[in-house]
């Protein structure tokens, strides 16, 4: 009988951390959309005030802070080397980030083709259009964190308790 409540109470916990889990990507798929967003502002305001090229704003945001959980930008070249192409490295290293969400993933691609290729206003333009779409991607996923998020760790929690009272 003592095999079967440690058995009940493995399925109980297994089923939280399950729900947890789902709950936890949820979450990381928020923040890296909020990193984002804060990435194209900050790109806008270095471009805009101070006019930097792709390896000096690459120097800048590997340096900010805020986007800590962009784990990529470390990957970006940080000075011009003969032969590459750095919107070829920007796109790698996005590619190489594994845990980017697919919109997120495809806004940054964009924004690494788009960057440097054309002037001043043409770059302000895209990023305002970047964020424009990351701010309704942002509450998008504030909203799903916030509901899906609750039946996620109540479901496995649930599951998990069923699951251990059919064991015993």
């Amino acid at each position: 009988m003592l095999m079967k409540i440690i058995a009940a109470l493995m399925f109980a916990a297994a089923g939280t951390v399950g729900g947890l889990s789902g709950a936890g990507k949820l979450k990381n798929n928020l923040e890296i959309c909020r990193e984002t967003g804060e990435l194209m502002r900050i790109s806008g305001i270095l471009i805009r005030f101070q006019g930097l090229d792709v390896y000096e704003l690459s120097v800048r945001l590997k340096s900010s802070p805020e986007l800590c959980g962009l784990t990529f930008l470390n990957e970006l070249p940080v000075r011009f080397s003969e032969g590459e192409n750095y919107h070829e490295q920007w796109k790698k290293a996005v590619m190489s980030q594994g845990n980017l969400p697919e919109d997120e993933q495809r806004i940054l691609l964009a924004f690494g083709e788009m960057i440097g290729t054309s002037d001043l206003q043409g770059q302000l333009t895209s990023i305002s259009g970047f964020e424009a779409e990351l701010d309704t991607l942002e509450k998008r996923r504030k909203e799903d964190f916030l509901r899906k998020g609750r039946l996620y760790r109540s479901a496995g929690t649930l599951f998990g308790v069923m699951a251990g009272i059919l064991v015993i």
